[in-house]
């Protein structure tokens, strides 16, 4: 499922892959390769051998996603070239560690490593000696780095310490450091290249007829009158001309984009404007091109951006026009989606400030266009029929920027079609229920249905807003790298596979580093493009075959969202109401169905929702009863997330105050407007960023009485009960496939607990023939280490990984959790099933993915779950970090929860984390359960923070006490009266020990 374009698209463009596939940084495969051999597969990377070796079996690893294992081979190949002073070598390996960390997220690691290369390239570049290095040929052909060395050019080395540089940049940026990223882009030595010629010689024949080239039969070089360029120029040259000009437009771009974000918009509009003259579609040598058609739309559409920021949204009307012309012209539709949206908005605050109500409803009715395009154009890339280079870096928007945007003008429009309410904070309302506003204390008043064009309007923001959920899935699994094999066929996912490295071994021969031997290249820029071209298409035809023949990958990667009377009819009872959110910026909107209705309501705006977030959920964990869940210290704690006082199992009249107020404050601003509709009913709620961390179950409706404690609050649990869903869509999808799945289970349980997370734990001895190798693969995988780094940071913990990544936290063991397994395997058997406990050791990702699961009902991880808010997809489960078998390193992310092979289970994670309020798209959760769910799961339980172990206990054995009895109930019907047992318990009745858990998915 990913896909590469370019070397730079890579480092400074992150791509989205055709049908949700992950774009990544080309490497440098191969660089020696005949003409004949440059359109074959490359082959199997050997498994063992010298640096070289080691150095592509990493990078080979490293762009099938498998981090792990990559940064295994990197830093052998890296101590090896250290070692026979190959610094070319050593250079090549520090870049791709950059790559590495940098797609886990750990900006200031990714950094290092790029600084090292950078500093490696530079010293020899300036001293003007040849850097030694291995050849760009075949892997079969490299032995080792002591007999394969070779050298690089000063120019070569000259070009990857400029590009080095322009990663820097670029991780300065996506941390935030715009004055370090614009500084470090000054360093770049770039030139702007002569487009004096371009428009004055008359163009012969390819990529150089501008200059008057004649082309050579065997088209190894060519000559050039034009006096510009003079002489003959080979393809080594034409190659080292398009590098450079890319390398200059990238220097520009990057140091617009930083201008732009510190609002310095007329050097931001001057940098923009070099990007679009040195990429002009008549510039010889690049003009033409995939890099230069990128570019160019880029600029224009940051342009657009610019004038939209200034306010002149005339002018960026008029910018984003020629930049979606432009793209059309160049058959690149996949960079029209920006300058789509960027025209719609322009054309909505144009109406705003339009007078003329016929003129301002022309403008409304062009900007809702011009975003339904944008919304197409993502579509039909999503579904793999174009190739898609989508950028956090090029371009100044997300997709998820679209679907916002339209969902929003769709609502509003719905809002001012329905009379008497457009005001702020109104709800529309399609059925007979009176809204909060118009029904006073019991009065029986009744609002008009909402029909017409408002409901037409509505429906279809509400579409957009289901769209917008399947897409952000797939952007969460680009940037992971996910290769989804589950459900593929070996045949084509091996024929993926190979069309997939041959792409990123152009690519990386058009703009990715010299590894030298570029002057065996018989290919000119334009027959790269060609067969890059070519791979394309034959991607997306072996795409269209695996959906094909895998209807499960088809529904993940092309589902078509459900329509409202769909919802209604597939997804929804009489007894279950739909709560579905879409954060914006200003205004966030809450749509609420059920069989019989439909509201829409406008709620605040993106940031004022995460700070009532934030406030419950320090309410609910107050600072005082919190301590990180790692330690550096030996000292072990029995609890999962709080140290629990006496005071937090008392009735503080003070702190069940502050709770309820906080409580009471985000239900009246994200739920008590659509309230009049849903009544009792079962809540199905379909959150979106920071709401996806709170349970819904805990808020209160109404202010307590005085002298109150936490058992008698007015919690919302105690009227509906509630779960969540990643959509709607979601849900009728996994009825579909639940069928099937349930013939194949036998109805045991495993339960997985209490595993070894540090090798210092007396249960590691022995694990490998040492202690030493069990300490060496502990806490190994960087997606792990990234997803601690964002939670420890999240709870200011002392234990986090430093920026050098020097210190290492350490996951306190779970030893309660061996009880509760053993507590669920006793009830099991008490109801007749067989229940297999894999505690320790045995609790590994090795036994997970080898064993045959589809014969479980109910799989329970009693371990550390890891929700990476910063960054969602590497959120995971953590199992035995000690004394794992090659190929696995004990942290089982979102993209391998994917190809676990799973009947129809209830799957309980019942020990999560979050870094509290640094909540950024909310797929932490919705991303780790969806998952589950393609797996096979229907529902999915999950704990929104760690939690006492005590209390942990009780609660999963009275849930599966209620699940188990002869007259089993739905996990969601046993979930809540477990919740209300405890909560009537007394003892556990503070929302910090029932509240977190959360069940995800299917109620039935």
């Amino acid at each position: 499922m990913r896909f590469v374009t370019g070397g730079l698209v890579g480092v400074l463009v992150t791509s989205l892959a055709l049908g949700g596939a992950r774009a990544a940084k080309a490497g440098a495969d191969s660089h020696a390769a005949d003409a004949h051999e440059a359109s074959a597969p490359a082959p199997e990377v050997p498994q063992t051998g010298g640096a070289a070796e080691e150095r592509e079996q990493g990078r080979a690893l490293l762009h099938r996603g498998r981090a792990a294992e990559a940064l295994v081979h990197l830093e052998h190949a890296l101590k090896s070239f250290q070692q026979s002073s190959d610094r070319a070598g050593e250079a090549s390996t520090q870049d791709l560690l950059g790559e590495l960390y940098e797609r886990q997220g750990r900006y200031d690691l990714a950094l290092e490593h790029y600084r090292a290369a950078h500093e490696l390239y530079a010293g020899e570049s300036a001293s003007g000696r040849n850097l030694p290095s291995l050849p760009g040929g075949r892997l079969s052909t490299v032995t080792n780095a002591a007999a394969a060395s070779t050298s690089l050019t000063t120019e070569e080395s000259g070009y990857n310490a400029q590009l080095m540089l322009a990663k820097m940049g670029q991780m300065l940026s996506r941390r935030g450091d715009f004055a370090g990223a614009r500084a470090t882009y000054a360093q770049m030595e770039v030139s702007k290249p002569d487009t004096s010629a371009g428009g004055k010689v008359k163009r012969t024949k390819g990529l150089l007829g501008g200059l008057g080239v004649a082309i050579g039969s065997d088209n190894s070089s060519v000559r050039v009158g034009a006096p510009t360029a003079g002489g003959l120029l080979t393809v080594r040259d034409q190659l080292g001309h398009y590098r450079k000009a890319i390398l200059y437009a990238t220097h520009e771009l990057g140091l617009g984009r930083a201008d732009y974000q510190e609002q310095q918009l007329d050097s931001a509009r001057k940098h923009f404007e070099n990007v679009l003259e040195v990429t002009k579609g008549d510039l010889p040598l690049l003009g033409k091109l995939g890099q230069s058609r990128r570019y160019r739309a880029a600029a224009r559409t940051n342009l657009g951006d610019v004038a939209f920021k200034q306010g002149d949204y005339k002018g960026a009307a008029k910018l984003y026009e020629d930049a979606a012309k432009g793209a059309r012209d160049d058959k690149r539709l996949d960079l029209m989606w920006p300058a789509q949206r960027g025209l719609g908005r322009s054309l909505w605050q144009q109406a705003a400030a339009e007078r003329d109500q016929k003129k301002a409803a022309r403008m409304r009715d062009d900007a809702l266009g011009s975003y339904r395009a944008a919304l197409d154009t993502i579509e039909t890339i999503r579904q793999g029929s174009l190739r898609a280079d989508e950028s956090r870096t090029t371009f100044l928007a997300t997709t998820s920027d679209v679907f916002d945007e339209a969902a929003g003008a769709l609502a509003e429009m719905a809002l001012s079609a329905q009379p008497g309410a457009t005001q702020p904070g109104a709800t529309l309302v399609n059925s007979s229920v009176p809204t909060a506003a118009a029904a006073g204390a019991g009065s029986p008043a009744t609002t008009a249905p909402l029909e017409g064009q408002a409901l037409a309007y509505a429906s279809e923001a509400l579409g957009v807003v289901e769209r917008g959920r399947a897409r952000s899935l797939l952007d969460m699994l680009n940037e992971a790298g996910a290769e989804i094999t589950e459900g593929v066929p070996a045949e084509l996912l091996q024929q993926r596979r190979d069309n997939q490295a041959r792409q990123e071994e152009i690519a990386s021969l058009l703009t990715g580093i010299s590894l030298g031997g570029t002057d065996k290249q018989k290919k000119s820029p334009e027959e790269l493009e060609d067969e890059l071209n070519k791979l394309q298409a034959e991607f997306d035809s072996i795409e269209n075959r695996i959906r094909t023949a895998s209807p499960r990958y088809a529904q993940l990667t092309a589902s078509h969202p459900l329509a409202l009377e769909e919802i209604r009819s597939q997804v929804l009872d009489d007894d279950t109401a739909l709560l579905e959110y879409s954060l914006g910026d200003a205004r966030s909107y809450l749509f609420a169905v059920t069989r019989a209705g439909f509201t829409v309501s406008r709620l605040p705006g993106r940031e004022d929702v995460g700070r009532l977030v934030v406030a419950f959920r320090q309410q609910v964990i107050p600072a005082t009863l919190r301590r990180s869940m790692t330690d550096l210290v030996a000292a072990a704690d029995p609890q999962r997330g709080l140290r629990v006082s006496a005071a937090a199992t008392t009735a503080n009249p003070a702190a069940v105050a502050s709770y309820a107020q906080a409580a009471l404050s985000l239900y009246k601003a994200v739920v008590e407007p659509a309230a009049p509709l849903f009544k009792s009913s079962r809540l199905l709620v379909v959150a979106d960023g920071a709401l996806n961390y709170i349970p819904f179950h805990a808020l209160v409706t109404a202010t307590p009485q005085a002298g109150a404690d936490f058992s008698t609050l007015p919690y919302l649990l105690k009227t509906n009960d509630s779960l969540f869903a990643p959509s709607a869509s979601v849900i009728a999808a996994i009825r579909q496939q639940r069928a099937a799945a349930s013939a194949t289970s036998t109805g045991g349980m495993l339960v997985l607990a209490d595993p070894v997370f540090d090798a210092s734990d007396a249960r590691a001895r022995g694990v490998a023939g040492s202690t030493q190798q069990a300490s060496a693969d502990a806490g190994r995988a960087p997606g792990f280490e990234s997803a601690l780094t964002d939670v420890a940071a999240g709870d200011n913990a002392s234990g986090a990984q430093s920026a050098s990544g020097e210190r290492r936290g350490v996951l306190v063991r779970l030893e309660g959790t061996r009880t509760e397994a053993q507590q669920i395997a006793k009830l099991a058997s008490g109801a007749g099933r067989k229940a297999d406990v894999w505690l320790g050791l045995e609790a590994n990702e090795s036994e997970l993915e080898s064993r045959d699961l589809r014969q479980y009902r109910v799989l329970h991880f009693a371990t550390h779950g890891l929700l990476n808010a910063e960054r969602p997809q590497f959120t995971g489960v953590v199992l035995s970090l000690v004394g794992n078998r090659e190929g696995t390193d004990g942290f089982l992310r979102t993209d391998e929860v994917f190809n676990l092979k799973l009947g129809s289970p209830l799957v309980m994670l019942s020990a999560c984390e979050t870094g509290l309020g640094r909540e950024k798209r909310g797929e932490g959760v919705m991303g780790l359960s969806r998952a589950f769910m393609y797996a096979g799961a229907p529902t999915v339980g999950v704990s929104l923070w760690s939690v006492a172990d005590k209390s942990t206990a009780d609660l999963m054995t009275d849930f599966y006490k209620n699940l188990l009895t002869a007259q089993a109930k739905t996990p969601s019907a046993a979930m809540r009266t477990s919740r209300l047992d405890m909560i009537n318990g007394k003892r556990f009745s503070a929302p910090f020990y029932w509240a977190p858990f959360v069940l995800v998915g299917d109620w039935k």
